[in-house]
């Protein structure tokens, strides 16, 4: 950088607030920054004819490009290796988690029915009553978890899932 243009980088740091200074000063002067090396000053004695905003504009689009080939492009490509034909490699686990909530569910309920029983001196087995609530339980739970299964597998392919806060926050109210 030559002595007028630190000069000037030094005057707009000083017109600055000391919060904006820093933050500004510290994503310019980070080394892993992606774009420390555009140098915004590099083709200013250039002439219109030699286009120095398009040789910018190109290190800019470099600069781009070796930021999402370091950060986001092995998450892509990761997502994209779960991907199966007919899910994704979450889905077993997934269906381990279903089995075992519901499981514990149908064990709850089964108690306080069991309980309240007691409580006007009546004893039943109430686990033949509830046993085709659980079975029909368990599977709607299934289907339900694999239905996700393959809304996550077609976000994947298409690329939607930039929403995905929103509609987890959405789904827990």
């Amino acid at each position: 950088m030559g002595r007028s243009a630190a000069n000037n980088y030094d005057n707009y740091l000083n017109a600055l607030s000391s919060e904006a200074n820093y933050e500004v000063s510290a994503f310019y002067g980070d080394e892993s920054n992606p774009y420390s090396s555009v140098n915004a000053n590099r083709y200013n004695r250039m002439s219109q004819e030699q286009m120095p905003g398009d040789k910018l504009y190109a290190d800019l689009i470099r600069a781009q490009t070796r930021d999402y080939n370091q950060r986001f492009a092995p998450i892509e490509n990761f997502m994209a290796g779960q991907i199966t034909a007919t899910g994704t490699k979450s889905l077993g686990a997934d269906l381990d988690r279903t089995r075992s909530s519901m499981g514990s569910a149908v064990t709850n309920v089964q108690g306080q029915q069991n309980r309240d029983m007691g409580r006007m001196g009546l004893q039943g087995n109430s686990n033949v009553a509830n046993s085709t609530m659980a079975v029909g339980g368990l599977v709607g739970g299934l289907n339900d978890t694999r239905l996700r299964d393959a809304d996550r597998r077609q976000s994947l392919l298409s690329g939607s899932l930039s929403g995905i806060s929103t509609k987890a926050r959405s789904t827990g109210q």
